[in-house]
């Protein structure tokens, strides 16, 4: 039975060059990108100072509790967005609560790292792949499944790319509520896209993207009235996002594994789930087992965490090379 074609081209060239002109512009801006060496918890508790860091430099220590920055309390989000980010060289005066007592210090912001510079570089570059791989395999097959494909690909592309500093206002808010839209439906994408996937299984595309609109939704209107950070709603957002990434990412591994399973060893190989399950494994888990840790435990810092997203390389490589092998042949639905 042939496929049902799904072109489409032209919309997805538009989009991802307008994703692609997004990444140059936030690459070209990276000179401007600050570097202060901690990390927080995501309620403003240090858990990670790095050596001769800014951070370290300025005297703050792990266990410390920002209660301010520059003379903004860290709850007053509408004072902190409409200050903007930091300059390199301009500095902060920190106050942190250390043990139950009141500690200042001042942080004098540098230029990126390094490392955190060839990071950024290196996440640049897998926002180009995966843009590419999913246009160029659509143009290729030219299906409903290639389509899906690419739309998630194009998706996950943008994730990899930081975008221009946009001055503080409604722009700046309403740029920022569309990208976080984007992030939390290539999630859902990616889990589409997996459910799609010969042997279809069958499932409620409705049902499937609930969970990402109602995420979307929420940060658009934390980010229409910039509600006061308190520790109720930074622990409320830091579940609500670990909760929609570990489901998508669990449930990508869980069906494909599923398929996999039921397949014999030659309709594997007809549909390409070896190359799927290779790409599945090394790009997602490690980064399911990240966000699971870092959503339970915050504080806890597990070796190698910057490089982590590094594993996503094997998504555009092995789920490229899986569909190109596809054959056309009829695979029952699940």
């Amino acid at each position: 039975m042939k496929t049902k074609s799904k072109n489409h081209l032209g919309l997805l060239l538009l989009v991802g060059m307008l994703f692609l002109i997004w990444g140059v512009m936030g690459l070209m801006d990276s000179k401007n990108y600050t570097y202060s060496g901690y990390q927080t918890d995501g309620n403003n508790k240090i858990v990670q100072v790095e050596d001769a860091s800014p951070a370290a430099v300025a005297g703050l220590q792990i266990g410390d509790v920002i209660q301010s920055t520059g003379g903004i309390p860290v709850t007053d989000t509408k004072a902190l967005v409409e200050r903007g980010r930091p300059e390199i060289g301009e500095s902060r005066e920190f106050v942190v609560d250390r043990n139950g007592e009141e500690v200042t210090a001042s942080l004098t912001y540098a230029e990126l790292s390094q490392k955190d510079s060839m990071l950024n570089n290196l996440a640049f570059v897998m926002g180009i792949l995966f843009i590419v791989m999913g246009i160029f395999t659509h143009y290729r097959k030219k299906t409903v499944l290639s389509y899906t494909f690419a739309i998630f690909m194009l998706c996950f592309g943008f994730i990899f790319f930081n975008g221009p500093y946009i001055e503080p206002g409604f722009t700046e808010r309403l740029l920022s509520a569309l990208s976080i839209t984007i992030v939390l439906f290539s999630f859902a994408a990616l889990a589409n896209y997996m459910l799609y996937y010969p042997p279809k299984s069958r499932y409620n595309l409705k049902l499937l993207y609930a969970p990402a609109i109602l995420a979307a939704l929420v940060f658009w209107g934390l980010e229409m009235t910039l509600p006061d950070s308190t520790s109720t709603l930074n622990l409320g957002i830091r579940i609500m996002i670990g909760a929609v990434i570990i489901f998508y990412f669990a449930l990508s591994l869980y069906v494909l594994i599923r398929k996999y399973v039921r397949a014999t060893p030659e309709e594997r190989k007809v549909s390409g789930l070896n190359l799927m399950l290779i790409g599945a494994l090394i790009g997602l888990l490690p980064i399911l087992v990240y966000f699971t840790i870092n959503t339970i435990s915050p504080g806890t810092i597990l070796p190698g965490n910057d490089y982590v997203f590094l594993t996503f390389i094997a998504i555009p490589v092995f789920f490229t090379l899986a569909l190109l092998q596809k054959s056309t042949a009829r695979v029952s639905v699940e």
